[in-house]
């Protein structure tokens, strides 16, 4: 729904909230490292369809010559590292 408004896209019709909350709860429950895949998933998508925005797009931009550096794709399935703590 973020997407959509962001998008600029109005009719983001939800109308079958429970049956779709109850799926999510039976995948949750049967495999608990499913949220981490979603979630990865999901910033995956609005990552790929936000870049066709153009304001969005213009605003993730590095400086000129920041272009980062190919890789084996390896990169991209691993997790962040966690911040130093304070």
């Amino acid at each position: 729904m973020m997407v959509c408004a962001e998008l600029g896209i109005a009719d983001c019709d939800f109308s079958n909230n429970a049956a779709y909350v109850a799926s999510w709860l039976e995948k949750l429950r049967s495999d608990r490292k499913e949220i981490f895949r979603a979630a990865a998933d999901a910033q995956r998508i609005a990552d790929y369809l936000l870049a066709f925005h153009p304001d969005y797009a213009n605003s993730q931009a590095g400086p000129p010559g920041s272009e980062s550096i190919a890789d084996d794709g390896d990169a991209a399935d691993a997790p962040e590292p966690m911040p130093a703590a304070a």
